[in-house]
This record gives C-alpha cells, sequence and structure tokens, in this order.
C-alpha cells in the first residue's frame, strides 16, 4: 500500500468514528434539556423540602460527569471482553440488584425496595441489569455453540425485579431480549408465537399484585377516583392541556406545584408540555427521531453477530423506556414509574443510558472503520 492509500484509509476522525454529531447532538441535546427542565419541575419543591431549589438539577449535573465516563468506558473497553466475559457481568449486577432486597442495603421508596443506599449513596441496580441482560443474551447467541444453561441466571433476574416489585424494568428488559432474539433469526412463527403466550403471563403478573391492578383499573378511567389513584394521570392531563401550541413559558407550570407528583422524574414530559406547548413536544419528539434514526443506521451497517443483537438491544431497550414514558404521560399506558432516557432527574438511569450509547458508538466506530478500509482496499485494487 502506498502512503497516499495508507492516508485514505485512515482519513478520518475520532469523533466521526464514534458516531459524530448525528449520534451525539441528539443526546447532548437531551441531557440538556434535562437540565434545564429538571430545575424548572423540581426548583419548587427542592426549595420548600430542602432548602436548595437547585438540589435536584445540581444533582443531574453532577450525574453527567460518571455518565460520561460511562459513555467512554462503553466506547473504549473491548467489545470482545466484554462479550467473553458477560455471564460473569450478568452475574455481579444481578447480586447488587438483590442486595436491594437486604434489609440494612435496601432502601424502600414508595413501597419498592430499588435501590441500594450507603452512607448517603443512592445506585438503583436494576438499570444496570437491563443492560447487562442484553449483553449477555447477545453474547450468548453469538456463540456458534450456545450453552443454554448460560441463559438461565437471566429467569432469577427477572424473579428479583418482580420481587423488588419493579415490574417496568422487567417489561424493557423483556424488550431488549425479545430484540436480540428477533435479530438472532428466531424463525417468526415461533418468534411471535412466544410473545403471544407471555401476554397472558404478563396478564397474570400484573393482576396478581394489588397496586398493578389498581394502575390497570385507573388506566381505563383515571376520572373514576380522581382525588385517589387517577390523580397523577389527570394532572398530567391538565399539565399538557393547559400548555397548549406554545406553553406558559419556562417556569410557568402550575402542575409541578405540588399537584403532579414526580414531576422532575416520571412526569417531567408533562412539565415540558405545559411549558414549552405543543412545539416543544414535537422538538423533544424530533431530539429522539434523529437519535433512534442514528441508531438504525448502526443497526443496518453491522454484519458481525453479537454486534448486531447487542444494537438491537440496546437501542430496543432505549426505545422502549422513551416510549413507555411518554404513553404514561399521555394516559395511554398505565403508570410504570420509568425515566424518560436522558431527560428525567435520575443518575443511575442517565449512566446505565450513557454507557449502552459508548456501546454502541464503538459498534458504530468498528463499522465504519471497517467500511473506510474497505473502500481504501477497492482504490487500491483498481
Amino acid at each position: 500500500m502506498t502512503s497516499n492509500h495508507g492516508t485514505h484509509a485512515h482519513s478520518y476522525s475520532q469523533f466521526d468514528a464514534y458516531g459524530g454529531q448525528t449520534l451525539w447532538f441528539p443526546v447532548v441535546a437531551l441531557l440538556s434539556f434535562g437540565l434545564l427542565f429538571v430545575y424548572s419541575a423540581s426548583s419548587v419543591y427542592a426549595g420548600q423540602k430542602y432548602g436548595d431549589e437547585f438540589l435536584f438539577a445540581k444533582k443531574q449535573l453532577i450525574y453527567i460527569i460518571p455518565g460520561a465516563l460511562a459513555a467512554l468506558a462503553g466506547a473504549r473497553l473491548p467489545l470482545e471482553k466484554i462479550q467473553r466475559w458477560s455471564l460473569w457481568i450478568f452475574s455481579a449486577v444481578l447480586v447488587l440488584t438483590a442486595l436491594t432486597l437486604a434489609p440494612v442495603l435496601g432502601k424502600k421508596i414508595l413501597g419498592a425496595s430499588r435501590w441500594i443506599s450507603f452512607h448517603g449513596f443512592q445506585l438503583q441496580p436494576s438499570e444496570f441489569l437491563k443492560v447487562a441482560a442484553v449483553i449477555h443474551v447477545s453474547s450468548c447467541l453469538a456463540d456458534k455453540k450456545i450453552k443454554w444453561a448460560s441463559l438461565l441466571p437471566l429467569a432469577l433476574g427477572f424473579v428479583v425485579l418482580l420481587r423488588q416489585p419493579d415490574f417496568g424494568t422487567s417489561i424493557i428488559m423483556l424488550a431488549g431480549i425479545c430484540a436480540v432474539l428477533f435479530f438472532y433469526g428466531v424463525p417468526k412463527r415461533y418468534f411471535f408465537g412466544g410473545v403471544l403466550a407471555l401476554i397472558p403471563l404478563l396478564a397474570i403478573l400484573a393482576v396478581a399484585a394489588p397496586y398493578r391492578l389498581k394502575r390497570l383499573v385507573t388506566f381505563l378511567d383515571p376520572f373514576a377516583d380522581p382525588l385517589g389513584s387517577g390523580f397523577q394521570v389527570i394532572q398530567s392531563f391538565v399539565a399538557i392541556a393547559s400548555g397548549g401550541l406554545f406553553g406558559k413559558g419556562l417556569g410557568g407550570s402550575q402542575q409541578k406545584l405540588f399537584f403532579l407528583p414526580e414531576a422532575h422524574t416520571d412526569f417531567i414530559l408533562s412539565v415540558i408540555g405545559e411549558e414549552m406547548g405543543f412545539i416543544g413536544l414535537v422538538i423533544i419528539f424530533l431530539i429522539y427521531a434523529m437519535l433512534f434514526y442514528s441508531l438504525l443506521q448502526i443497526l443496518v451497517a453491522v454484519t458481525e453477530p453479537f454486534h448486531r443483537m447487542l444494537t438491537a438491544g440496546l437501542m430496543s431497550m432505549i426505545a422502549a423506556s422513551t416510549l413507555v414514558n411518554m404513553g404514561v404521560c399521555a394516559g395511554l399506558l398505565p403508570t410504570k414509574g420509568l425515566t424518560l432516557p436522558f431527560i428525567s432527574s435520575g443518575g443511575s438511569s442517565l449512566v446505565a443510558n450513557l454507557f449502552a450509547m459508548g456501546l454502541l458508538a464503538q459498534i458504530h466506530a468498528k463499522a465504519y472503520i471497517r467500511q473506510i478500509e474497505g473502500v481504501s482496499n477497492d482504490v487500491q485494487g483498481n
């Protein structure tokens, strides 16, 4: 290869290789919206309860630092080693998730034991369990000699999640795993048959716990109990409807003034709708559309089985979280307690999602460099 060909083969920037503006602009835009609206949605609540109106905004800003490091780790840690050690990675995160049920370490909030609390530090391991599960399933199915027994710990993962209880995270993890199975090449008749077989099981789980049954009944008719179980959803309706076309302006939300519970986490989209109006919601939707279009481009470009399945699983997991949160705020789905990726307040969710984005960026880089080198080889051959 001549020096000219060598120069051509490496004539790409690291930033472009790892997704460039197409992949990272939507993420940075969503993080910026998140900072802005975490402050707007939480300032009154934080001021009155903790004496610091910037408390949750400062936390969110701090979370971005380990989030950025997680993204860098995802982009730099060798995928081959992650694939090889996937069972141990999943097992370690599963143990952490199980520790949330321990009386000393586990912290219960609103009836759910989903957090590990240690000297004021809080961690929600289930956010990382979703990513670890997708990695592990992709690794197992990419292996030419599949050891089906290595998939059994996944069942234990679902048991722990339902024991917390965290039905919403179970659904998101299942969505990621189903995407991996689909791109593995499970025959469509078996795949869709399996999905249909899961529906009765999910229905049983939904009605087995009183709180889940109550959420389902509330979803069907929130106005049946407007001051009780239907209060959250109704206040979300009011927030979005009162925003109109252009909204009430930043900080102008009335529903965040103790009417809309979890305004800076689960229902932050409702506050955005009230303050920025329909136009603001469209902007958010378009940014997410840009992000998922970029991820779809990666999925199309990737040919290596592990990379392809991992891309499908992680993309589906983030997309499912986004759609479920939006559906809950719009009253199209029962309340699930899931955050809006990259926007809602929550350190564990933010770090886990940015780590996933780092992995996706690395997959993009490998496909991008392979394509550049392929073009260079074609030029050399001619």
